[in-house]
């Protein structure tokens, strides 16, 4: 069977491949790899880093950007957030009391 191919422009194109990846090799919570990168990368992640690479993280929440900001301050310039769930005082995520969709950050991207 031969495979098709959907090639999409830009950072979608990148969040989808990776959101296939993810899917591919089970990981059960969304956050769960892009945490660990984010907090405790290893040191090829870092070095790919140093050497310009940067890391886009999706749908992390906003609890997880800040104490990437306060402990990760020296890795910042590698970082992008896109999707930043909004948190209730809980640390649950917070919901649209109209639609009852979960509420992220506005990127600034429409």
């Amino acid at each position: 069977m031969k495979r098709k191919y959907l090639i999409l422009p830009g950072c979608l194109g990148i969040l989808l491949s990776a959101s296939c990846i993810q899917t591919a090799i089970g990981e059960d919570t969304p956050g769960d790899w892009q945490s660990r990168r984010l907090m405790h990368p290893t040191a090829d992640e870092l070095q790919r880093e140093q050497a310009g690479h940067i890391m886009i993280y999706d749908g992390m929440t906003d609890r997880q950007v800040s104490a990437a900001m306060d402990d990760q301050f020296g890795r910042i310039q590698s970082m992008m957030f896109t999707r930043v769930v909004i948190t209730d005082p809980e640390g649950a995520p917070a919901e649209d009391p109209v639609t009852g969709a979960i509420l992220t950050e506005n990127d600034g991207c429409d």
